[in-house]
C-alpha cells in the first residue's frame, strides 16, 4: 500500500473512532434516567422477627423481592396491636411505597380505616379480609397443609395419642387443628387426638412449653404447634421429652432432631407474588385464597419442598420413614384432585 492509501485509511479509521465515541457520549447524555426503585413497606405481626415461623417467612418473601425484582423495603416490628394504625398511616402518608404489606389478621381493623383514608395506596394483608378495592387479602388453606403433618402424627404415634398447641383460640388457629386431626385419623383410624390447648398469645414460649409438657404427661407422643414464637417453647418440650414435634409456617425441622416434619404456610410465596404484581402494575385488590394446589401451603417433607428448606437453613432433615412420606404425598395428591375434602374451622 502506498503512503497516500495508508494515510487515507488512517484518516478514515480516526473518523470512525471519533463518531463511535461521540455517539456513545450522546447516548450517555441523552438517555432517560433509570426510574426510581419500587419501595415496599412491611408491617410485621406482634412477636416480630426471630419467631422462626410466621414473621420470618413473611420477611423472606420481601427479601426475595429485593433480590429478584430490585425493590427497596423498610419494615417495622410493632409490639402491640395499638401500634398498627400509626405505622400503616406513616407508610401511606409518605406516598413513597408501591405496596404496603400488613402481616397478621389483627391488623384488619386498622387497615380498614387507613385504606379508606388513602384510596390510591395499595395494601396487602395476610390472614384476614379487608373489603377495600385497594387491599389484596391473602388467605391460606392452613387446614390442607396441617392435614399432611396430621398424617405424620397418625403414622408415627406409639401411644395412640397426639396433641396440638395453638397460639390463640380463634378460627384461624382452629383451622390448623381440624386439618391436623382429620389427617391423623385418615392415616390411623384408632388414633386419639387430644383436645387442643392454647397459649393465649404469640410471644410466650415459656407457657407454650408448659402446655406441651402437660400434653406429654397425658401420654401424647406427637405435638403439632401453631403458635408463633410461643410454639418454640412447645417444640423445645418435644425435644426435652424425646417425642415427635411438628413445626409450622416455615420448616422448623432444623431446630431439633425430634421435629421431623413441618406444615409450611408459604406466606413468602404469596407476598412475593403480590409485590411482583404491584411492581408490574398489575396489582388488584380482592380476596386471594391459596392451598395445596396453588402451593401456598404444604409440608417441608414433600419432594418439591424438602431441598428448598434444607438449602435455606443449611441442614439435613432428620430421618423419616419412606412409608410416611409416601402417605403424605398420597394425601396431597388426593386433596389437590378433590378426592379428599379437608374440614375447616371457617
Amino acid at each position: 500500500m502506498n503512503k497516500k492509501g495508508l494515510s487515507t485509511t488512517l484518516i478514515a479509521g480516526v473518523i470512525i473512532v471519533v463518531l463511535v465515541v461521540a455517539a456513545a457520549a450522546v447516548y450517555v447524555v441523552t438517555r432517560p434516567p433509570a426510574g426510581p426503585k419500587a419501595k415496599v413497606g412491611l408491617i410485621l405481626a406482634t412477636g416480630g422477627l426471630g419467631d422462626k415461623s410466621f414473621n420470618d417467612i413473611s420477611y423472606a418473601g420481601v427479601v426475595k423481592a429485593r433480590d429478584e425484582l430490585g425493590i427497596e423495603f423498610q419494615y417495622v416490628q410493632p409490639q402491640a396491636i395499638s401500634e398498627y394504625e400509626g405505622y400503616q398511616r406513616d407508610f401511606a402518608r409518605s406516598g413513597n411505597y408501591t405496596l404496603i404489606v400488613c402481616i397478621g389478621f389483627d391488623q384488619a381493623d386498622a387497615l380498614t380505616k387507613i385504606a379508606g383514608e388513602y384510596p390510591k395506596q395499595n395494601f396487602t394483608i395476610v390472614d384476614m379480609v379487608v373489603d377495600k378495592p385497594n387491599v389484596a387479602s391473602l388467605l391460606f388453606k392452613a387446614n390442607e397443609g396441617s392435614y399432611l403433618v396430621g398424617v405424620t402424627a397418625g403414622m408415627k404415634t406409639k401411644t395412640g395419642k397426639v396433641g396440638f398447641v395453638g397460639g390463640m383460640d380463634i378460627p384461624l388457629i382452629r383451622d390448623f387443628f381440624v386439618g391436623y386431626e382429620a389427617g391423623a385419623k385418615w392415616a390411623n383410624a384408632s388414633v386419639q387426638v387430644v383436645a387442643p390447648v392454647f397459649v393465649g398469645g404469640w410471644a410466650d414460649p415459656t407457657k407454650g412449653k408448659e402446655l406441651a409438657i402437660g400434653l406429654i404427661d397425658l401420654g401424647v407422643d406427637a405435638i403439632f404447634v401453631a403458635a408463633g414464637k410461643s410454639g418454640l417453647g412447645a417444640l423445645e418440650a418435644t425435644h426435652d421429652r424425646g417425642i415427635l414435634g411438628l413445626g409450622v409456617d416455615a420448616c422448623q425441622c432444623y431446630l431439633y432432631p425430634e421435629v421431623k416434619a413441618s406444615m409450611t404456610k408459604r406466606v413468602d410465596v404469596a407476598v412475593y407474588e403480590m409485590i411482583k404484581a404491584a411492581v408490574d402494575k398489575k396489582f388488584q385488590g380482592g380476596i386471594k385464597n391459596g392451598g395445596l394446589k396453588e402451593q401456598w401451603v404444604g409440608s417441608c417433607r414433600l419432594p418439591e419442598e424438602q431441598a428448598f428448606w434444607e438449602d435455606k437453613f443449611d441442614f439435613t432433615h432428620p430421618t423419616l420413614e419412606t412409608t410416611v412420606i409416601n402417605k403424605m404425598d398420597e394425601a396431597r395428591d388426593k386433596i389437590v384432585a378433590g378426592e379428599i375434602t379437608v374440614p375447616s374451622a371457617f
